[in-house]
C-alpha cells in the first residue's frame, strides 16, 4: 500500500490554512451583515400592533391598552461624532383611526450601522442591537453604555441594577415566522433578558419579571418585540401590595 506522505515545506502551509479556514468561521466572515436584517432608506416604514401594559387600581391589576404604531424612517443624520445615521420616528393612534391625522409621534431615535454592529440611540441611552457574527447563541452586552439604573428618574425598581451585564443573546437565526397571519423568512432572535423571580406571585414576598425579547426580518427589519419589566412589592401594615413597571408588546402588521 502506498502512503502518501506530505513534504516537510508545505505542512505548514496547509495546516495554516485549515487553523486560518477554522477561524474565519469563528471569526464570522461568513455571517450575514447585521445591516441585512433593517431597512434603512428614507420613507421606508414598518406598521405594527403596539400593546401597552398599564398597573390599573392603585397598580393592583394590569391591563393592556392597543393602538395602532408606525416607525419611519424619516431621514439620513450625522451624529456628535461624524457618523452616518438614521433618524426614525415611533407615531401612534388609536387602534380603530384609519386617519392619517391622527398620528402622533411619540418617539425618536437614531440608528448607526457599521460592518460590525447596529448601535441605537434614543435620547441618552445608547444600545447595540445587532453584533456580528449573527449566528446561534452569539452573545454581547448591548446595554454596556448605559448609565446605573437608567430608569430610576421613573420607577423605584430594582429591575434595571446591572442592567449593563445583559448578554443579548442570538437564537432561532434563519426560521421563518409567522405573525398576524403573514409568513415571514429568514428571521433572528436576540434574547437580551428572560429572568424572573417568585412568579406567580406566591405569599408576601418580592416578585420581579424582566423580559426583553427581539425579532428581526431580513431586508425588513424589527417584526417582534416583547418587553416585561416590573417588580411586585409585597404588602405591609399600611400599604396593599403593588406592582411597578412597564411593558409593551410590539408585532407588525405591514411594510412598504
Amino acid at each position: 500500500m502506498k502512503k502518501c506522505l506530505i513534504p516537510v515545506f508545505i505542512a505548514p502551509i496547509l495546516f495554516g490554512c485549515i487553523w486560518l479556514s477554522s477561524c474565519s468561521k469563528k471569526d464570522g466572515l461568513t455571517s450575514d451583515k447585521v445591516t441585512d436584517y433593517l431597512n434603512l432608506q428614507t420613507g421606508k416604514y414598518i406598521l405594527y400592533r403596539y400593546d401597552s401594559l398599564r398597573f390599573v387600581d392603585f397598580d393592583q391589576r394590569d391591563t393592556f391598552i392597543t393602538y395602532q404604531a408606525k416607525e419611519t424612517v424619516e431621514g439620513p443624520t450625522t451624529d456628535n461624532m461624524g457618523r452616518a445615521g438614521w433618524r426614525i420616528v415611533r407615531y401612534i393612534r388609536n387602534w380603530n383611526s384609519t386617519l392619517e391625522t391622527d398620528w402622533y409621534p411619540i418617539l425618536t431615535y437614531v440608528v448607526t450601522p457599521s460592518d460590525q454592529n447596529i448601535e441605537m440611540k434614543e435620547g441618552n441611552f445608547r444600545y447595540i442591537k445587532l453584533v456580528r457574527p449573527i449566528t446561534n447563541g452569539f452573545s454581547w452586552h448591548g446595554n454596556g453604555f448605559l448609565p446605573d439604573k437608567p430608569y430610576s428618574d421613573l420607577y423605584t425598581f430594582g429591575n434595571d441594577q446591572d442592567i449593563q451585564t445583559w448578554d443579548y443573546t442570538y437564537s432561532n437565526v434563519g426560521d421563518s415566522l409567522n405573525l398576524n397571519g403573514k409568513n415571514y423568512d429568514s428571521t433572528i432572535a436576540v434574547t437580551q433578558i428572560a429572568d424572573s423571580s417568585n412568579l406567580p406571585i406566591q405569599g408576601n414576598a418580592l416578585a420581579t419579571k424582566n423580559l426583553w425579547v427581539e425579532k428581526y426580518a431580513k431586508g425588513i427589519g424589527l417584526v417582534y418585540k416583547e418587553v416585561d419589566v416590573w417588580e411586585y412589592q409585597p404588602p405591609t401594615s399600611t400599604q396593599s401590595g403593588y406592582r411597578q413597571g412597564f411593558g409593551i408588546i410590539m408585532s407588525i402588521l405591514d411594510h412598504n
